[in-house]
């Protein structure tokens, strides 16, 4: 008997609701601090590895390779959950 294979999901991190494939590099701001990060695969997950404690001032305008993204105020988030 042959087991069937696992579907295996895309290879993308995530970010402030959009994909970026393996080996794509982000601006990433968490609490007011940006550093350069790089979408990669850790123990079979992707996840972002900072790869540099700034981000070059080129950046900050619209790259093709290069995005900024954020994380909502501690404000805005919801202590309870909330209907869809």
């Amino acid at each position: 008997m042959v087991a069937p294979a696992a579907a295996l999901a895309a290879q993308e991190c995530l970010a402030n609701g959009k994909s970026y494939p393996l080996g794509q590099v982000a601006c990433l701001t968490v609490a007011d601090k940006s550093h350069l990060a790089r979408c990669e695969m850790v123990l079979n997950n992707t996840s972002w590895t900072k790869i540099q404690d700034s981000c070059p001032e080129n950046t900050l305008a619209p790259h093709p390779h290069v995005t900024p993204i954020s994380t909502p105020a501690p404000s805005m988030v919801p202590t309870e959950p909330t209907e869809n």
